[in-house]
């Protein structure tokens, strides 16, 4: 073969592995852009999916301690977490003063009995022998035979001879209905203080009582007893933006089913609920048309913030803070600090409600802190790591006059606890009876519970007062007053 000929066949054979190779290359390096795109792709979705199940854990693991959530709502198969060293134990604490029952006084004693011995221990008579110091007093109260008094009303019509018209007697105030004003008053207590059900109500007097009566009739009483409690329950609702502070709050409230929402708004000697369809600004407008001029204590839910002097709850801020310590992200160091710093804080505010401090006092030991924690909010609310400790800080800036209000201003308590302890009885009805079925069942619920919590803040007794008001509005005279008395 010609040496040229042989050299060009080479050559094309080489050419042909060379373009070969390259082609193979090519596709190595599409190959290669694809695989470093899905990468890129894996990468994006994998960090998603990491934000994803983080915050799907901080959801499941969130409790009473580290959000709004109420300890009822816990559950029950998770344990509560260790006790820290240090921490108290239950029960009467040392220097706790203990509470006995009270004696009764000698004027309401009904029977009296000496008793003495008889014979020594050694044998000797001891008739006659004047005793020694004063008798120990055991004092047995017992219940009497429970027998209800029955009054029956003869109401006997009379034909007028002269017209021959037929007359009809009025019944007495005290017989409009087959229930007396004491027993229809202790229905609608053992119905809206002590949350019984209606056929448990009927049970319970039927069984103790001895008194013939149906759930149709608890209801009845129920009913009664709320228009009753119209004028009262109003006038309460009437002193509240005259308060020189108050606590609010809201829980869930079925009505039928469908979402309601249950609200109080309470002093330490009034108590105003209210059932109400939504969870907005509705509510508040019905009971400050005009506005409210005192402190407010809330959470942090944005209807609060049509008033302008509020003081955010502590107990809700220090859950938060926890929240972001649980979720143990960019916030986690700090937030461990913030929380050591709020329990100092506290500590130094008992001493100031237990009269060791002074209030110019108090607010020099707390700067320190108010500082830092203003520091702890501005870094949280500048990074994007920690979606919740950026939301807490954005929202305690905006609204940072709310925040430490209580060390600065007389009267004004660090949480809403009065609130929250107040809804606490009527979150337990709630849970036995689902909610209310009508506009009217909302109603009593709201009216007697501003009784109720009313008459508890100043020491009244609930049933004397439900029963002189069924009394009064029956014969149509002046109502008894939930306002404190002067």
């Amino acid at each position: 073969m010609d040496p040229l000929a042989e050299l060009a066949a080479r050559f094309s054979s080489l050419e042909l592995r060379v373009g070969v190779a390259e082609a193979r290359a090519d596709a190595a390096e599409a190959r290669a852009e694809t695989l470093e795109k899905r990468v890129v792709e894996l990468q994006s979705e994998n960090g998603r999916l990491r934000k994803e199940n983080a915050e799907l854990r901080a959801k499941v693991n969130k409790n009473s301690t580290n959000s709004h959530k109420p300890p009822s709502s816990d559950p029950p198969f998770k344990r509560p977490p260790p006790k820290k060293k240090g921490e108290r134990k239950p029960g009467g604490q040392p220097g706790h003063k203990g509470v006995t029952r009270e004696v009764v006084p000698p004027e309401k004693v009904d029977e009296r009995f000496e008793i003495r011995p008889d014979v020594c221990v050694c044998g000797e008579a001891l008739l006659g022998v004047p005793g020694v110091g004063k008798p120990n007093v055991r004092q047995v109260i017992e219940l009497p035979d429970i027998k209800p008094h029955v009054t029956e009303y003869l109401l006997q019509r009379v034909r007028c001879p002269c017209c021959h018209a037929l007359n009809e007697p009025v019944p007495p105030p005290e017989a409009v209905t087959c229930t007396g004003p004491n027993l229809t008053a202790l229905v609608a207590t053992l119905v809206g203080e002590y949350h019984l059900s209606r056929d448990a109500t009927a049970a319970l007097l039927q069984t103790v009582l001895g008194v013939p009566i149906c759930p149709a009739t608890v209801q009845s009483c129920c009913a009664q007893m709320s228009d009753a409690l119209a004028a009262p329950t109003r006038a309460v609702e009437e002193a509240l933006p005259a308060a020189a502070s108050l606590h609010l709050d809201e829980t869930s409230w079925r009505q039928r089913g469908v979402m309601h929402w249950l609200w109080i708004a309470a002093t330490d000697r009034l108590a105003s609920f209210a059932v109400h369809r939504r969870r907005g600004k509705d509510q508040l407008k019905l009971w400050f048309p005009d506005g409210y001029a005192g402190v407010l204590h809330c959470d942090r839910w944005r209807p609060y913030e049509m008033f302008g002097r509020r003081q955010l709850c502590w107990a809700h801020l220090e859950r938060d803070i926890q929240a972001i310590i649980d979720r143990k992200r960019a916030g986690e160091a700090l937030a461990v600090l913030a929380l050591a710093g709020a329990t100092t804080m506290f500590e130094v505010w008992h001493r100031f409600k237990a009269g060791s401090l002074t209030r110019a006092a108090l607010v020099s030991e707390t700067a320190g802190y108010r500082a830092a924690f203003k520091r702890f909010c501005t870094r949280g609310s500048r990074q994007k790591r920690d979606r919740k400790w950026r939301s807490l800080g954005v929202d305690l800036l905006r609204q940072w006059d709310c925040v430490f209000r209580f060390l600065e201003t007389p009267g004004v308590e660090p949480t809403n606890n009065t609130a929250e302890q107040g809804l606490r009885s009527a979150v337990i009805w709630r849970r036995t009876t689902q909610g209310t079925r009508t506009d009217a069942g909302s109603l009593f619920v709201s009216r007697v519970l501003t009784t109720v919590g009313t008459c508890k803040r100043q020491g009244r007794r609930v049933l004397d007062f439900m029963r002189d008001t069924l009394l009064a509005h029956r014969r149509g005279g002046p109502l008894p007053s939930l306002l404190p008395q002067a």
